[in-house]
C-alpha cells in the first residue's frame, strides 16, 4: 500500500513537470512570437529577446538620426552637409521586418537556447524624401550662389609685361560654380542610394570658362601684340641714338573688336618729338668768323630735317611687321655732319661785309680770296645764312632776264645763287659790290674758282654772313 502511495507520488510529480514544461514551452512560443529568437543580429546588433515593433522603430530612426550626404569639391573641401531632417527623410523596414520575421520558428526556441545557433541579417529600407526640401536646403548652402562660389575666369592677355617685354597669354579658370541642373541630379541620385558622400572631383561638374587659351582668336592677337612689342629700332637721328621698343610701343597699341589697333597719332606724334628734337633745318645758328666775330644767322636753306609723314608711315609698317633694325629716319634734306652744329669743321665762309672767302677744311683755312657778292645797288645783294652746296658742274652757261654768262665752275648753293668764276673782272674785294655787284652770286677768280671747286661736294657748308 505504502509502495503505491509511493508511486502515484513520482506520477503526479512527473505529470505537474511535463505539465509545466509544456506551459512554459508554449508560453515561451507565445513570447517568440512577438519577440526575436536568441542568437539573432540585425546590422551587427543582437536583438534577441527584443520585441518586433521595438527594433522596427529602432532600426527606421537609426537611419533617420545618422544619415547625412556630404558634398564636396574637386579639392575634396566640404561645400554642403544634407542631414536627413533637412529632407523630412523616412525610412521604412516593414518589408525587412516582415521577411525576418516569417523566418523566425517560435516553436523552435529550444534549439536557438540550447545549441547557441545565430541568424544575422543586414536590414533593407525602404525610404521617401521630400524633393524641394531638398532643393531648399541646397539654396541655404549656397551650392549654386554664384556670389558667394568662384566663378570661372576666361583666358585673357595679360597687361604689357615690363620685365619680360611681352604679353602673356593667361589660361581660363573653370572656377569653382556646379552646373546646377546636372549637379541636382547627381545629388538626388546619391540620397536614392542612400551615399553618404559625393565629390565633384571632374572639371564636367563645373560652369566652364567661354574662352580658353586655345582660342584660335585669342592667340592671334596675343600672337600680333607680342609682335609689335617685340619691334625695336635703335635710330641714328642726326648724330643721336634713339631706341625705340616695347616699353614705348605698348602704350601705342589697343585691342577693340578682336582687332590690334596702333595708334598711327602717337606715332606720329613720336617722330615729330625727335625731329623738333633733332631737326636743325629752319633753326639760327650760332657762328663765330675767322675774325672772332660771334654772330647768330638765319638758317637759309641749310641742315637735318626729318620727313615727318614719310618716317611715320615707314615706322608705322615697321612696327606692324615686328622688326628690329638700325637705321636713320627718312629726312627731307641733310647737313653736312651729324649733331647740332651741322657746320662742323670742313665748311666755306663767305665775310660779305669784308668781301672775303675762307675755306676750312677740318678746322684749317686752306685757301683765302676776295669775291664779288650781289650788287646792293640793283637791289641784288646776297642774303645772309648757311646753305649747303647743291651741286656742282664744270663749264655751265649762267641765264638770267638780263644776262648769258658762260662760267667754268659753277657751284650753286642757294636757288640761283652760287659760287663761280668770272673772267670778266680784273679786281675783286673792296667795295665793288655796292654799286658793281653780280646779280647775286659770289665772282671769285678762275684760279681760286678752280681750287674751291676740287673740294666741293654736295651739302658742303657755305656760310654767308654781314656784321
Amino acid at each position: 500500500m505504502e509502495m503505491k502511495k509511493t508511486l502515484w507520488i513520482i506520477l503526479a510529480l512527473i505529470g505537474i513537470g511535463i505539465i509545466s514544461a509544456t506551459a512554459y514551452y508554449f508560453g515561451m512560443v507565445q513570447y517568440y512570437t512577438t519577440c526575436f529568437l536568441p542568437g539573432t543580429f540585425i546590422e551587427g546588433q543582437r536583438v534577441d529577446q527584443k520585441k518586433y515593433d521595438d527594433v522596427k522603430m529602432y532600426l527606421e530612426t537609426l537611419w533617420k538620426d545618422q544619415y547625412s550626404l556630404t558634398i564636396g569639391d574637386r579639392e575634396e573641401k566640404i561645400m554642403a552637409v544634407i542631414k536627413a531632417e533637412d529632407l523630412d527623410l523616412t525610412f521604412s523596414a516593414e518589408s525587412f521586418m516582415e521577411k525576418v520575421v516569417a523566418e523566425q520558428n517560435p516553436y523552435a526556441w529550444p534549439i536557438y537556447v540550447f545549441s547557441g545557433k545565430e541568424n544575422a541579417y543586414d536590414a533593407t529600407y525602404s525610404f521617401a524624401y521630400n524633393e524641394e526640401k531638398l532643393e531648399q536646403a541646397l539654396d541655404a548652402a549656397g551650392l549654386f550662389d554664384a556670389s558667394s562660389a568662384e566663378k570661372p575666369k576666361d583666358a585673357y592677355i595679360s597687361d604689357y609685361i615690363a620685365e619680360k617685354g611681352q604679353y602673356d597669354l593667361i589660361p581660363e579658370q573653370n572656377g569653382a560654380l556646379l552646373v546646377q541642373e546636372k549637379s541636382v541630379e547627381a545629388i538626388k541620385s546619391a540620397v536614392a542610394n542612400l551615399e553618404q558622400q559625393l565629390i565633384f572631383s571632374e572639371d564636367e561638374w563645373y560652369e566652364k570658362a567661354e574662352i580658353t587659351a586655345d582660342n584660335k582668336e585669342l592667340q592671334k592677337i596675343h600672337k600680333l601684340l607680342n609682335q609689335m612689342v617685340g619691334t625695336q629700332i635703335t635710330y641714328d637721328w642726326n648724330g643721336r641714338e634713339e631706341i625705340l621698343d616695347g616699353s614705348i610701343i605698348h602704350e601705342w597699341l589697343s585691342v577693340e573688336d578682336g582687332e590690334v589697333l596702333l595708334d598711327q597719332e602717337k606715332v606720329r606724334a613720336y617722330v615729330d618729338e625727335k625731329a623738333k628734337a633733332y631737326d636743325t633745318y629752319g633753326k639760327k645758328r650760332k657762328f663765330v668768323t675767322a675774325k672772332g666775330v660771334e654772330l647768330t644767322l638765319p638758317s637759309g636753306g641749310y641742315g637735318w630735317k626729318t620727313d615727318r609723314e614719310a618716317e611715320t608711315e615707314a615706322l608705322i609698317q615697321l612696327i606692324q611687321e615686328g622688326t628690329v633694325t638700325t637705321r636713320e629716319p627718312i629726312f627731307w634734306t641733310t647737313g653736312y655732319v651729324k649733331g647740332q652744329n651741322d657746320i662742323g669743321a670742313s665748311y666755306v665762309e663767305i665775310d660779305m661785309t669784308n668781301q672775303h672767302l675762307y675755306l676750312y677744311i677740318d678746322g684749317e683755312i686752306v685757301l683765302e680770296s676776295d669775291f664779288v657778292s650781289g650788287s646792293v645797288a640793283d637791289g641784288n645783294t646776297t642774303p645772309p645764312g648757311v646753305f649747303g652746296i647743291t651741286y656742282k658742274t664744270r663749264d655751265a652757261v649762267l641765264r638770267g632776264r638780263t644776262y648769258v654768262t658762260p662760267v667754268s665752275y659753277w657751284m650753286p648753293f642757294n636757288g640761283n645763287i652760287g659760287m663761280h668764276d668770272a673772267t670778266w673782272r680784273d679786281t675783286f674785294g673792296g667795295d665793288i659790290y655796292l654799286t658793281d655787284g653780280s646779280h647775286g652770286c659770289i665772282n671769285l677768280p678762275l684760279d681760286k674758282a678752280a681750287e674751291i671747286y676740287t673740294y666741293m661736294t654736295k651739302r658742303f657748308p657755305v656760310v654767308c654772313y654781314y656784321y
